[in-house]
């Protein structure tokens, strides 16, 4: 369990936050130098870092609102997921949050490990394929994330 949730899961989770600003180095040095392969790194990795950010920006809200539920979302709790009443209420959200934020650390860890199988192989040989086609659907996943936060789902 703690290999999920412990110190060397958020580290992991971390590296996929701070993918972004780095490949956006990558890309920008890739462009400047002419370096097909780093360009490809680069982009792929701003694909991926953004990604990871959307990923963050949903837990986020997901941990805010079960952390702090009575502060965030003050109303009539008949209508909510586990009223009527406030208690059950902020229980509710507060259980739904930590799947989410299991989900988002898990995610963030295969993000950081999809960037690390961009770089070039130690043998010489050809990278994989999968990494850049990951990379583009998670381009895809990243906007439609974003879409639907902005229009709550």
């Amino acid at each position: 369990m703690s290999a999920l949730v412990g110190a060397s899961a958020w580290r992991a989770a971390g590296r996929g936050l701070v993918l972004f600003p780095a490949a956006v180095g990558r890309l920008v040095a890739g462009i400047g130098q002419g370096r097909g392969g780093l360009v490809l790194r680069g982009g792929c990795g701003v694909a991926l870092g953004l990604f990871g950010w959307a990923v963050a920006l949903l837990a986020g809200q997901a941990t805010a609102n079960g952390l702090l539920y009575p502060l965030i979302d003050a109303h009539d709790y008949e209508h909510s997921w586990g009223g009527p009443t406030l208690v059950g209420a902020w229980v509710v959200h507060a259980l739904v949050a930590v799947p989410v934020v299991l989900a988002a650390l898990g995610v963030l860890r295969g993000v950081a490990a999809a960037d690390r199988a961009l770089e070039p192989p130690a043998s010489g040989g050809r990278r994989p394929w999968w990494p850049v086609a990951l990379s583009v659907v998670f381009a895809l996943l990243a906007v439609l994330l974003v879409n639907a936060w902005l229009h709550q789902l």
